[in-house]
């Protein structure tokens, strides 16, 4: 019996869909994750974080397998071309996130390169995919156009002002909101979230396209605080963090209580400090010993990168 795309089918019900980054890359702990049940999706980064396709394909089966289909694996490619797009639907993605698109003319080729004839041009030798559904490949490759997800990202000033072209592309499934880019194009300093003005109209402009054409919208956010906003704003496909970031997370704040060290501004992710390290364990000459600064730090911690 088919698996259907558990992320699609709570967004074509207008239910929403929170998940999360794995930048790791390791199975174990994508494992561990996975059978928590704590996220509807999991998307491998192929953009920003270095992964393999071979790996790729151990993450994207073991989410689906763990969780028996009702976590969706998916898979943020690097560039919209057919090769990369071709590549992971075929490690076992059960949907495509696709950044930089600008264009109508881009959104189209992400659509074809996603869809088996006659919807598109997508090649039917995949070894895997099918197995994460649980039929075999004859029936996945009749079925995998209705249960694979196509996303596209919107996260430049020339993106904003074609929205509406873009939405006209038939089978776009979501439309990702990339802040930090588009925080970047806007001119200003890159972040998951502000109140610049010019940030704000850009995600009005494109949330009232996509109210207008029912298509759902999403975007990553750092912590619980800010999904429960962006879910209240009428996000439907958020992402919460991810595997780097729980883990910095919880280290940075528990080496914060133990040290009474306030957390960063932005992210641990962003954070570096090796100067906590003594001098003889990066190898220099030990001369004196400064002690770590003190600040306070409140009792209550939230959830930060």
């Amino acid at each position: 019996m088919l698996r259907t795309n558990a992320t699609l089918r709570l967004l074509r019900a207008d239910e929403p869909a929170v998940g999360t980054w794995l930048q790791l890359h390791s199975v174990h702990a994508a494992r561990l994750l996975a059978a928590q049940g704590f996220f509807r999706w999991m998307l491998v980064d192929f953009e920003h974080t270095p992964v393999d396709n071979l790996t790729a394909t151990y993450l994207f089966s073991t989410i689906s397998d763990i969780s028996a289909g009702e976590i969706t694996p998916l898979a943020r490619v690097a560039v919209g071309s057919v090769e990369a797009i071709k590549q992971a639907l075929d490690c076992g993605a059960q949907g495509v996130i696709v950044p930089m698109i600008n264009t109508p003319e881009e959104a189209a080729a992400v659509v074809r390169f996603a869809r088996f004839p006659p919807l598109g041009e997508r090649g039917a030798g995949g070894l895997y995919p099918h197995l994460g559904f649980g039929v075999s490949r004859p029936e996945y490759i009749a079925t995998a156009n209705a249960e694979i997800l196509v996303g596209v990202q919107i996260e430049t000033v020339e993106a904003v002002q074609r929205i509406n072209e873009i939405l006209e592309v038939p089978g776009i499934d979501l439309i990702f909101l990339g802040p930090n880019d588009l925080h970047i194009s806007l001119g200003l300093p890159a972040m998951f979230w502000s109140d610049y003005p010019t940030f704000l109209a850009a995600v009005r402009a494109v949330k009232s396209a996509c109210a207008r054409e029912g298509v759902p919208l999403g975007t990553l956010c750092r912590d619980a605080p800010a999904v429960r906003q962006r879910l209240a704003d009428g996000f439907a496909f958020v992402g919460m963090g991810s595997d780097v970031h729980f883990m910095l997370t919880f280290a940075g704040q528990q080496y914060g209580e133990l040290h009474s060290v306030d957390e960063p501004p932005e992210t641990w992710c962003n954070a570096i400090n090796l100067g906590r390290l003594s001098d003889s364990l990066r190898g220099h000459p030990v001369t004196s010993v400064t002690p770590v600064p003190v600040r306070a730090r409140s009792a209550q911690t939230a959830i930060a990168d």
